[in-house]
């Protein structure tokens, strides 16, 4: 426990003169950081717990970032902490005009003002005494940015890690161009015109759009049942009042779909014995009306659903007082129709049967017609 205390004692010790002398590990002739750095990695072997290790990873946090802000001052360019930029890119420059790197005189890589420059009485680094009033009339100017031969003789050889892609980038100045997005058309060709009739419409396209209109067969679905259960409610209540039994009367609701809710029975409203599709749509259709609150369903004390019409006065006072919805998924198919076919004795459909109309093939305006 003591050796713990110390480790950390020590770490926080180095922190604190880290922080405090911080300006003058930064001199250029200072020392310091690297003082530190050494006195951590001795603490660090005797590390065991995270907590050292936490503070451990923290004074060398700092101590990297007191390094790079050095680096910074070393390389601004002055002249009393670092390098001369001016005088690193004229340095550059008379390599590229030497074209140094190349050990030939004559080499082929060499242009004719490089072997120019690098004849034996001008000297190997082309320091002559003339000045350089010689290379100005020679007139080939090009090899002063001649970064290719700097980057391949003087940067390459140096350098171990492969070059970041904003290297790659070329000139500072080098503007990214941005895409033209170009607008494809046709070709436009007279001779492939082909002239185009308008459209005649005749009453009875526009009747038969007009009847197989959604709105249109629900409304006439919605019409349907009001009648087929005044109609049930009324042969019913009449042979009731004759004095029929009560077999009889539960027949004669069997027969016309009547259940004790006082409702039509939703199967045998919907069923079309003649046809698969057309029960399905009868389905789809009723289902909107109940959706629109147009249609409500309830349960027989047998749990068969029944179907009612909702009159517009209750239907308005459904909205205001937002009845609660329920959703519910009805599903069916071939033989599941034919049992209930079977079961309910379904003969004729309550709804009437829809004409299916035949489908053609394409005509003069394709399928569109």
């Amino acid at each position: 426990m003591e050796e713990k205390r110390n480790i950390q004692r020590s770490y926080r010790g180095i922190y604190r003169n880290l922080h405090e002398n911080i300006d003058e590990f930064s001199k250029p002739d200072s020392n310091g950081l690297h003082d530190t750095v050494r006195q951590a990695n001795e603490n660090f072997s005797s590390v065991k717990q995270t907590t050292e290790a936490t503070m451990d990873s923290k004074v060398l946090v700092s101590t990297a970032d007191a390094s790079y802000r050095k680096t910074i001052r070393l390389t601004s360019g002055n002249i009393a902490q670092g390098i001369d930029v001016d005088e690193f890119v004229s340095k550059c420059i008379t390599y590229m005009r030497l074209g140094s790197g190349i050990a030939e005189d004559d080499a082929p890589e060499l242009t004719a003002t490089q072997q120019h420059r690098r004849r034996p009485g001008r000297g190997a680094l082309g320091d002559d005494d003339d000045g350089g009033d010689d290379d100005d009339e020679i007139g080939d100017e090009g090899d002063m940015f001649n970064w290719e031969h700097l980057g391949r003789f003087a940067c390459l050889p140096n350098i171990k890690r492969p070059a970041t892609p904003g290297f790659l980038l070329g000139p500072l100045s080098a503007e990214v161009k941005k895409r033209k997005i170009i607008k494809r058309s046709a070709p436009f060709r007279p001779d492939n015109l082909r002239e185009t009739r308008p459209e005649v419409l005749d009453a009875e396209a526009v009747q038969r759009t007009e009847k197989n209109d959604l709105t249109t067969i629900c409304s006439k679905i919605l019409q349907r049942l009001s009648q087929v259960q005044e109609q049930a409610q009324e042969i019913v209540e009449n042979a009731v009042n004759r004095g029929a039994s009560d077999e009889e009367a539960q027949r004669l609701m069997d027969q016309h779909g009547l259940r004790d809710t006082g409702g039509i029975d939703l199967l045998k409203f919907v069923v079309n014995p003649h046809s698969f599709g057309q029960t399905v749509e009868n389905i789809f259709y009723v289902s909107f009306l109940i959706r629109d609150g147009r249609i409500k369903i309830d349960f027989d004390e047998n749990g068969f659903p029944a179907l009612h019409p909702v009159d517009r006065e209750e239907e308005t006072g459904t909205s205001k007082h937002r009845a609660q919805k329920q959703q519910a998924v009805f599903s069916i198919d071939m033989e599941l129709w034919r049992d209930i076919i079977d079961v309910f004795n379904i003969t004729e459909p309550i709804i009437e049967h829809r004409k299916e109309e035949s489908h053609q093939g394409p005509g003069s305006r394709g399928w569109y017609n």
